[in-house]
């Protein structure tokens, strides 16, 4: 059994340098680089925005590969040449041969989105709905909060007290060492002329 535990603790150190590795090559090929040849295409295309259909498409799945590798890594991170296959796959949505993007979206997201978009839009107009009427509630709530705490704020401060007739000064008598030092402050200095 020692050896076993010997084994693995040996090995993952080597699965951490994989992961790393796989992070690093992906956020270099899946993103750093094309952004690159984005930007060369939109200063290259300026007049021509058709030409940018290809990176729209490349971006739109590079988006639905992010969330799924989000969730696909929690249940399948132990499968051999994993990391490898999530390279390779990003490779092969933007190589100029492959183009995997564009079929990608062809054959599985234009169809799937055009056949649910009526769905989907309502769907996301009853969230904006739902949401706005939480936060408008919520705001309500929280503007009530805070008037009620900046008033109760006010009743806990020391009240001034009127002087006795006959005294000098501004005619009022400091309840605390906090209130006279904050009087003798904002007092204006007489001048000496």
């Amino acid at each position: 059994a020692p050896t076993h535990l010997l084994l693995a603790l040996r090995a993952r150190p080597l699965e951490m340098l994989g992961d790393y590795l796989t992070a690093l090559l992906i956020a270099v090929l899946g993103y750093i680089y094309p952004v690159y040849l984005c930007f060369k295409a939109v200063e290259k295309h300026k007049r021509k925005p058709e030409a940018l259909r290809g990176w729209c498409i490349y971006w739109l799945v590079m988006g639905l590969y992010t969330v799924g590798v989000q969730i696909s890594d929690r249940f399948v991170f132990w499968v051999p040449m994993y990391c490898e296959a999530k390279v390779g796959f990003v490779l092969y949505l933007w190589h100029p041969k492959t183009q995997g993007a564009l079929y990608i979206y062809e054959s599985f997201v234009a169809p799937f989105l055009a056949r649910h978009e009526p769905d989907i839009d309502r769907h996301i107009d009853e969230t904006q709905t739902s949401v706005g009427d939480v936060v408008v509630k919520h705001s309500q709530a929280t503007g009530n909060f805070v008037r009620e705490k900046f008033a109760q704020m006010l009743a806990a401060l020391p009240q001034a007290v009127p002087q006795q007739p006959g005294a000098q000064g501004s005619g009022y008598v400091p309840r605390s060492a906090t209130e006279a030092a904050a009087m003798a402050y904002s007092q204006p200095k007489p001048r000496s002329d």
